[in-house]
């Protein structure tokens, strides 16, 4: 049994269909942050984590009878949220998120394919981490 996780094993989903035409993908997640130093930290600066922000980055082929392509192409130009899953044996990701890039290159000697960035946006009918459960009466925690 292999003792490590490959990347061909993870799992992209976007509004619960598995995207399997997708090659390189980077998640990467970071924190603003604040500082909050006193004079009671011995001289070292101290440093708190405040907004958390994520970048979902991958390509995604123009293939003959898949619909992958023209699906993102359509998030992107709608402006419409969908809700993306990223699974590996390290656990699952779910945000909501808007396509903000969609770049085709063309290349002659090379498929033609999008760089596509997902990134996580507000929205009332998402399911991701990032949206608050709707209060009684309306509107988001």
């Amino acid at each position: 049994m292999a003792e490590v996780v490959l990347g061909l094993d993870a799992v992209l989903k976007i509004d619960g269909d598995e995207i399997k035409n997708c090659k390189d993908l980077t998640v990467s997640l970071e924190k603003a942050e604040a500082d909050a130093s006193t004079r009671d930290n011995n001289g070292w600066r101290a440093t708190v984590g405040t907004l958390k922000d994520a970048s979902i980055e991958f390509t995604v082929l123009n293939k003959v009878g898949d619909t992958t392509f023209a699906m993102i192409q359509s998030l992107f130009m709608s402006g419409d949220p969908c809700d993306v899953e990223i699974s590996d044996a390290g656990g699952t990701l779910l945000l909501t998120c808007e396509v903000m890039q969609f770049n085709v290159n063309q290349n002659l000697e090379e498929v033609i394919a999008a760089d596509v960035t997902l990134k996580p946006t507000q929205s009332s009918t998402g399911t991701g981490v990032n949206v608050g459960t709707p209060a009684p009466g309306g509107g988001g925690t």
